[in-house]
């Protein structure tokens, strides 16, 4: 770790990625102050930098995400979580020309042993033919738990009544939007759900009507006001 920052960068990292725009993308997100930002080298499988604010939230110096990459993060998720959102990662990145962007909310155990509620956002962007995410965790535990007291309180969202609305969709047509707003296609579907190619088309068309819009990119963005995707 260079003594002039605050932040930690691998050192085994090509010369060539260590270029002016990079050390720029470094020292803005360095200003953050409570967001934490890891920046993931996807061709190399490894994180190439991981701001101060690591340790601020989480306790444990940041050279453990960069050093030990995805597989110390998801040691941090709760065990009834780490597998589902290790798929949804994995997922993501075998195929991130599909779709750039993808959002999380799981939990995590701090190195004192709390437990918080981690909002977690990828991005995909390519800077001199280097494809990179980067990745924003926001913690976001007081949220949780603001909701948690409106609901145990009778509190309900307005999507509740929206979904109410949409009592036409059946389980498996909700399962097959979930996956569409994964980034899956009809054929990757099919496969997850064992149904065949035809019927996994056929619940995309049918949810396109349902929620009275022309393409797939306005149902996602529609159906994610209503449902949680």
């Amino acid at each position: 770790m260079n003594p002039d920052h605050n932040f930690y960068v691998a050192h085994c990292v090509d010369e060539p990625i260590l270029s002016t725009e990079i050390s720029k993308i470094f020292n803005t997100c360095n200003d953050s102050k409570n967001l934490i930002i890891g920046i993931y080298l996807i061709e190399d499988d490894k994180f190439l930098y991981c701001n101060r604010i690591f340790k601020k939230v989480i306790g444990y110096d940041s050279h453990h995400l960069v050093n030990n990459g995805w597989q110390f993060w998801f040691s941090l998720i709760v065990p009834n979580e780490v597998a589902d959102i290790r798929n949804k990662i994995f997922n993501f990145f075998t195929a991130p020309l599909v779709k750039d962007i993808i959002t999380l909310h799981y939990h995590i155990n701090t190195e004192k042993g709390e437990e918080i509620y981690i909002k977690h956002e990828i991005l995909i962007y390519k800077l001199k033919q280097e494809m990179f995410a980067i990745n924003y965790f926001f913690d976001i535990s007081e949220k949780e738990e603001i909701e948690r007291c409106v609901k145990s309180n009778g509190g309900h969202r307005g999507g509740i009544f929206f979904k109410k609305q949409l009592t036409c969709i059946s389980s498996r047509e909700e399962e097959v939007l979930k996956l569409i707003a994964d980034g899956f296609s009809s054929k990757q579907i099919a496969e997850k759900l064992f149904i065949s190619n035809h019927t996994a088309i056929s619940h995309r068309k049918h949810l396109i009507q349902k929620f009275r819009v022309k393409n797939t990119a306005q149902l996602i963005k529609k159906a994610s006001k209503i449902l949680e995707l």
